[in-house]
């Protein structure tokens, strides 16, 4: 596939990695993550949702959200972090630097269990596969571009081709900027970036602009910093509205949600950008 199969109005919207017990504002007593999930989605209008695969409660997550017409998109780790903490986070982004080919080695090593278990979101009804590897954060790049580029988004096609053969697309998932990146990403075949954290909006936009540029989606624009504050956060929302009419944005929050006041920002901030 090479687009998303969702859809909604005025825009597609959803939720990414808010914490079950940050949904309190939507849905009142919280408890149950894949009941949980499915509820809040519903009461936002939400037309898809992240499951991260590596909980015990995903599965029937992916059966709630189904069942409500809600999009499961699965979330697998990138094989790239296990690596590197396997010789210590320092030394193994040294390494990156000092011995990329030999790591990139290691990489592909890890690159079936990833697969593996792309494959059981499929199985069980997802909607997408969404690979999240933070190679960026709010101070910069973690690991170099070269390495990125030449050891990484080249192994990551292959996930992209399992889930294809699947029926599902790929989206891939990082905080901080990745605009250097973003031409590799869609040679690699995916067909969406998740604007993960650290991202003010000025540093969003020209990556959601970038990512056009590359014909990538995009997915997020509510940024968790500005969701604390009421008045800031109507203020993104009014402004994603309008970068949302230009197409190409499925608006969701940053996966920096962490507390129920800030998932009241989002409630604020979503109404709206829906009203612009």
């Amino acid at each position: 596939m090479d687009r998303l199969p969702i859809t909604g109005s005025p825009f597609p919207f959803g939720l990414t990695f808010v914490p079950d017990d940050a949904l309190g504002p939507v849905i009142g007593a919280v408890g149950d993550p894949p009941r949980d999930l499915a509820e809040a989605s519903t009461a936002l209008g939400a037309s898809f949702a992240f499951v991260p695969g590596g909980e015990p409660w995903a599965a029937d997550a992916v059966t709630a959200l189904s069942e409500v017409g809600v999009a499961p998109l699965w979330v697998v780790s990138g094989p790239l972090w296990p690596v590197i903490e396997a010789h210590g986070a320092m030394e193994g982004l040294r390494e990156t630097l000092t011995r990329p080919r030999e790591i990139g080695a290691e990489i592909e090593g890890a690159l079936d269990a990833v697969v593996s278990r792309a494959q059981v979101g499929a199985q069980l009804g997802a909607r997408a596969v969404v690979v999240a590897e933070d190679l960026a954060g709010s101070e910069g790049p973690l690991v170099a571009p070269d390495f990125a580029i030449a050891e990484l988004l080249p192994r990551y096609e292959r996930i992209v081709r399992a889930a294809r053969s699947l029926g599902m697309p790929a989206v891939f998932h990082s905080d901080g900027d990745i605009r250097l990146l973003l031409p590799a990403i869609a040679r690699a075949g995916f067909v969406a970036v998740h604007a993960g954290g650290g991202l003010g909006f000025e540093a969003f936009d020209r990556l959601f602009w970038a990512a056009r540029d590359a014909r990538l989606a995009v997915m997020g624009g509510l940024l968790t910093g500005e969701l604390g504050n009421a008045a800031r956060a109507e203020a993104i929302g009014s402004t994603i509205g309008v970068l949302a009419r230009a197409g190409g944005l499925f608006v969701a929050d940053d996966g920096g949600i962490t507390q129920a006041r800030e998932t009241a920002g989002l409630v604020t901030a979503l109404a709206a950008a829906r009203a612009v």
